[in-house]
């Protein structure tokens, strides 16, 4: 469920004002009464609420995660996402769900808070809910800080409710008297000062005399970000548009600490880059289905009316497959491994591991040193080609494609140019072409041996084969072209 609301702070003698005389074609319900007793829980160093998450256990709703996506001055919008279980430890699928933050630190309790709220329902004039007007009076402990005692105003929207409606609420309060909240959950003004500390993930300045330092921590920044922004969304669904972002993401950071290896510590950097290529393989596995997924229901169109049938039971094959991979990238997700590799991008990213006296040095002096290498090495081994290259050859030119686009894209800030980056991008899509039909033709092949196969199943193989053989030749005949325009 999407949560979007407003909270305001007043008085403990504020007089709340009529609901109709807060916005236009208004009307509230009756008044209800309720208390709540809520217990939340964070890590040590509250990693969660500095972060705009939160997990809490509260006696009317039980088990809640709220994750942040996006707020302005006054508004918050926050993802909720209800758990069973009784008071006590939170239930693992809970924790799971906010791991990216935690990571490593262990959940304990951190705070108590009871609410008294006087709750009112906000309707237009065809009877449909808007909002839930909430005044709250708020009692919270916790260990690191006194006491708290609060009044606050709260303005929940209603799921299908237009924001102006929120908008007109919250413009009514201010004009009665009601300021924004200093934060925007009540367990961050309970824990105090240490609440507002910033997230894990520190910003990385731009200046323009940027040092190297800057620039391994931007790029750095960049892929990590997206990297713990996915995870959630990972566990929450099955998209095949956050597994291909995740993907990219770690083939990108482990392209990046390549390009950087000049002025990075061997023994840091090294180590990094084989725990990506461990977590870019699963999500690898989950993402080459997809992508063989697509390629098939694709081709599959243009058979005959009387193959599609045959054409579905080879899909329904690879859908099983695909499954079993993404339960392999679950159970990964669940590792100790895997949040020792978070803990590491986060603390790498803030301090990455340079070399002695390499961080301080200007990062446009040193741009060309970092890119020209992956670049020369593309246009060596486009050279050795032969007339005919195999198919592994061309897909080795279009992973070292890959790497000269990342270095170029990883100093674009510096260098302001994008032309070379773009130009590796298209040459990079046309060999992926390529190599996305390889694999298919070689899934299909192998589908097409096993015993279980039918022989109508066969039959559609090599139709579908036949299609994809004619897509690898365009993609053959096009690479060499898209190679002089990126040369």
């Amino acid at each position: 469920m999407r949560e979007r609301e407003a909270k305001l702070v007043v008085p403990d003698d504020f007089r709340m004002p009529a609901p109709e005389d807060l916005a236009p074609h208004v009307s509230a319900g009756a008044a209800e009464t309720v208390e709540q007793g809520a217990i939340y829980y964070d890590t040590e160093d509250l990693r969660l609420t500095r972060s705009g998450v939160s997990l809490r256990f509260r006696s009317d709703d039980g088990w809640t995660v709220k994750l942040p996506e996006g707020r302005t001055d006054s508004t918050l919008v926050r993802a909720e996402h209800h758990f069973a279980g009784e008071p006590g430890s939170p239930p693992s699928a809970a924790s799971e769900l906010v791991r990216s933050w935690t990571r490593t630190e262990p959940l304990i309790e951190v705070a108590r808070i009871t609410t008294h709220r006087r709750r009112v329902r906000l309707s237009d004039e065809n009877g449909r809910l808007l909002a839930e007007l909430d005044d709250d009076r708020v009692t919270g402990s916790a260990s690191i800080a006194t006491k708290t005692r609060f009044r606050e105003i709260e303005v929940e929207l209603a799921e299908d409710a237009p924001a102006k409606v929120l908008n007109a609420l919250v413009k009514g309060l201010h004009a009665a008297g009601a300021r924004p909240a200093p934060a925007m959950s009540k367990v961050a003004r309970v824990l105090g000062e240490a609440a507002h500390r910033p997230p894990g993930l520190a910003d990385a300045p731009r200046p323009p005399d940027a040092t190297a330092r800057d620039l391994v921590r931007t790029t750095m920044l960049r892929s990590v970000t997206e990297i713990l922004e996915r995870d959630p969304q990972l566990r929450l669904s099955d998209d095949v548009e956050t597994v291909h972002k995740a993907r990219v993401a770690t083939r990108r950071l482990r392209s990046d600490l390549k390009t950087f290896r000049p002025i990075l510590e061997r023994g840091w950097s090294e180590p990094l880059r084989s725990e990506l290529k461990w977590l870019g393989g699963l999500l690898g596995q989950v993402r080459d289905a997809d992508v063989l997924l697509e390629s098939l229901t694709a081709t599959r169109r243009e058979l005959p009316d009387e193959l599609q049938t045959a054409g579905d039971g080879l899909i329904d094959r690879l859908h099983t497959a695909r499954a079993h991979d993404r339960d392999a990238l679950l159970e990964a997700l669940r590792s100790l491994r895997y949040a020792r590799l978070l803990e590491w991008l986060v603390v790498g990213t803030n301090d990455p591991g340079l070399r002695p006296g390499a961080g301080a040095k200007r990062a446009d002096a040193i741009v060309g040193r970092l890119t020209r290498p992956p670049r020369k090495r593309l246009a060596r081994r486009v050279e050795r080609l032969g007339r005919t290259p195999t198919n592994g050859e061309l897909h080795d030119v279009r992973k070292r494609a890959k790497q000269a686009r990342y270095a170029c894209e990883a100093v674009e800030r510096i260098t302001g140019q994008r032309r070379v980056a773009k130009r590796l991008a298209h040459f990079q899509d046309v060999l992926g072409r390529h190599q996305d039909a390889v694999v298919a033709i070689a899934w299909l092949l192998d589908a097409s041996r096993d015993a279980e196969t039918r022989g109508d199943e066969g039959f559609v193989a090599g139709q579908l084969a036949g299609i994809l053989i004619a897509e690898r030749g365009r993609a053959r005949e096009q690479w060499r072209k898209a190679w002089k325009r990126a040369r």
